[in-house]
C-alpha cells in the first residue's frame, strides 16, 4: 500500500504541474492570441488529435494493464518490444497519411506543419512501461522539468497574435523531448531480446478491441468541438475551448488516481486476488466521490468570478458554459473507478465499449440538434450527457464489484456537503464588492473550511484515518 501511496502522490505532483501550466499560461495567452486566436489553436489541435488517436490507440491502457501483469525482466522485455512495435508499425501509417493531409490543406498549413512533433512525440510515448511496473516517479521527474521549461519559454517568446505558431511549436516540442527522454531510463531496464510474429499479432486483437471506446471518446470530444467551429466559428471553439481546458485542470487528481490503480487491480485479477481487487475499489470509489462532488459544486460556485479575472473580458461568456461543464468532474471521476479500474482491469473491455459507445452516439445527436441554435452551449450539454450515461452504464457493467447501497450512502452525504459549500461560496460572492480574484480565492478558502468541518462532523472514515496516521507520526517523532 506504500508502494500505491507513493506512487499516487508522485502522480499527483505532475498531475497538479499539469494543471498549474494552463493555471499559469492560460491568462496571459488568452489576452495575447486574443478569442480568435483561441479558437484557431483549439480548431487545429482538434484535427491533429483525431490523428492522434489512431496512433495511441489504446496502448497506454493495454500496455501497462499487460506489462503490470508480468513478473520477470525477459518476460517484461519481450512484451514491451512486440507491444511498441505494433506501435512503431501503426505510427508511421499515420504520419504517412498525415503528411498527405498537410499537403492538401489550404488553410493554416504551417500551423499543421508545426504540429508534426506533437504526433512524433506519440508515437514515441512508452510511459505505459513505467506506469506498468508502477515507477511513477521516473515520469513524474522527467516530465515535470520539460513542462516547467515550457511555461518558462511561453512567456518569453509568445509576445503577440503572429506568435500562434510559436506557441503550438513549444507545446508540440515539449512534448516530443519528454518522450525522448523516457528512453534514456528503459533502455537500461529493458533488454533487447526475440519475438515471433504469432507474438506481435496477439496484442492486435486486444488493443483494437480496447480501441473502440477511445475512439469513441475522441468522438463527442473532438468531432464535436470541430462541428462547431463549422457552424457557429472560431470564436465559439475558443469559448467552449476554454471552459473544456479549466475542467480538465480539476480532472487532473482524478486520472491520477485511474494511472496508478490500473496496474496494480491487473495484477492483482491475474493473480486471482479478489478480496485484494474489493478493497481497492472500495477505496478508489470513497475517495472519488470525496473529492469530486465538491469540485463540481464549488466549480459552479466560483465560474462567474475566475473567468473574468483568469481569462479576461473577453471571455465572460465562458463562466455559463463552465457552470454546465462542471458535473463532467463528477461523471469522468465515476468513469475512473468503473470503466477504468474495474471493467478495463479485469479484461471487460467489452462493456466498457459499449458504454462509450451509447455516449457517443447521444453525444453527436444531442450536438447536431443543439449546436446551431446555442453554439458552444449546445456542444457543453452534448459532452455532459456523453459523460454521465457512459458512467451510469458503467456503473450498471461492474455492479456485482460494489455494494450500490454503500455508494448511495457516501453520494448523499458529500452530496449534501458539496451543497452546503455551493451555497456559502455563492453567497459570499453576492453579498461583497471586492475585485474577481480575491472573491474566488475567499470562495475557495470558505468551501474547503466548510467542506473539511462537514466531513469531521460526519466522522468520514477516509479524514479520520488520514488525521490517525498523521497523528501517530506526530507522537512517534515525538
Amino acid at each position: 500500500m506504500s508502494k500505491l501511496i507513493s506512487n499516487y502522490l508522485f502522480t499527483v505532483v505532475y498531475q497538479l504541474l499539469l494543471m498549474l501550466t494552463p493555471f499559469i499560461t492560460t491568462p496571459y495567452v488568452s489576452r495575447i492570441l486574443k478569442a480568435e486566436g483561441i479558437g484557431i489553436d483549439a480548431y487545429v489541435t482538434s484535427i491533429v488529435q483525431l490523428f492522434l488517436v489512431f496512433i495511441i490507440l489504446s496502448i497506454p491502457l493495454y500496455g501497462s494493464r499487460q506489462i503490470a501483469t508480468k513478473q520477470t525482466q525477459e518476460a517484461s522485455s519481450k512484451e514491451f518490444w512486440s507491444i511498441f512495435t505494433f506501435q512503431a508499425l501503426v505510427s508511421l501509417v499515420n504520419i504517412f497519411i498525415y503528411f498527405i493531409f498537410v499537403s492538401n490543406v489550404n488553410e493554416y498549413k504551417d500551423l499543421f506543419l508545426i504540429n508534426i512533433f506533437t504526433i512524433l512525440a506519440s508515437s514515441l510515448d512508452i510511459s505505459w512501461y513505467f506506469i506498468g511496473k508502477e515507477q511513477m516517479k521516473k515520469i513524474a521527474i522527467r516530465n515535470m522539468i520539460v513542462k516547467i521549461a515550457g511555461i518558462i519559454l511561453i512567456f518569453v517568446l509568445v509576445k503577440d497574435f503572429d506568435d500562434l505558431p510559436l506557441y503550438q511549436l513549444i507545446n508540440g516540442g515539449t512534448l516530443f523531448i519528454g518522450q525522448l527522454i523516457m528512453w534514456v531510463p528503459l533502455l537500461k531496464e529493458v533488454k533487447i531480446v526475440k519475438y515471433t510474429f504469432k507474438e506481435l499479432k496477439a496484442h492486435v486483437q486486444p488493443i483494437l478491441v480496447l480501441f473502440l471506446p477511445q475512439l469513441l471518446i475522441q468522438v463527442y470530444v473532438l468531432v464535436n468541438r470541430i462541428v462547431l467551429g463549422n457552424v457557429s466559428g472560431e470564436v465559439e471553439v475558443g469559448f467552449y475551448n476554454q471552459a473544456n481546458k479549466v475542467i480538465r485542470i480539476a480532472l487532473g487528481v482524478i486520472s491520477a488516481l485511474g494511472t496508478v490503480l490500473l496496474p496494480r487491480m491487473a495484477s492483482e485479477f491475474a493473480k486471482g486476488n479478489h478480496n485484494e481487487i474489493n478493497k481497492y475499489i472500495n477505496y478508489a470509489l470513497q475517495f472519488v466521490l470525496l473529492i469530486t462532488l465538491p469540485m463540481t459544486f464549488g466549480m459552479m460556485a466560483i465560474a462567474p468570478n475566475f473567468v473574468e479575472w483568469f481569462l479576461g473580458r473577453d471571455f465572460l461568456e465562458v463562466s455559463s458554459i463552465l457552470m454546465i461543464m462542471s458535473p463532467v468532474i463528477f461523471f469522468v471521476g465515476l468513469a475512473n473507478v468503473f470503466g477504468v479500474q474495474i471493467l478495463i482491469s479485469t479484461n471487460q473491455q467489452n462493456k466498457y465499449s459499449i458504454s462509450i459507445t451509447v455516449g457517443a452516439i447521444l453525444s453527436l445527436l444531442i450536438n447536431f440538434m443543439l449546436v446551431s441554435p446555442f453554439g458552444s452551449t449546445g456542444t457543453t450539454i452534448a459532452l455532459v450527457v456523453a459523460e454521465g450515461v457512459g458512467a451510469i452504464i458503467q456503473m450498471y457493467f461492474a455492479r456485482k464489484y460494489y455494494n450500490f447501497g454503500y455508494f448511495l450512502k457516501l453520494f448523499f452525504k458529500y452530496l449534501l456537503i458539496s451543497l452546503i459549500l455551493f451555497i456559502a461560496a455563492s453567497l459570499f460572492a453576492m453579498l461583497v464588492d471586492i475585485s474577481p480574484i480575491m472573491i474566488t480565492f475567499i470562495q475557495l478558502l470558505i468551501g474547503f473550511v466548510v467542506y473539511f468541518v462537514g466531513l469531521l462532523i460526519t466522522r468520514d472514515t477516509l479524514v479520520m484515518k488520514l488525521l490517525k496516521t498523521t497523528q501517530n507520526k506526530y507522537m512517534h517523532k515525538k
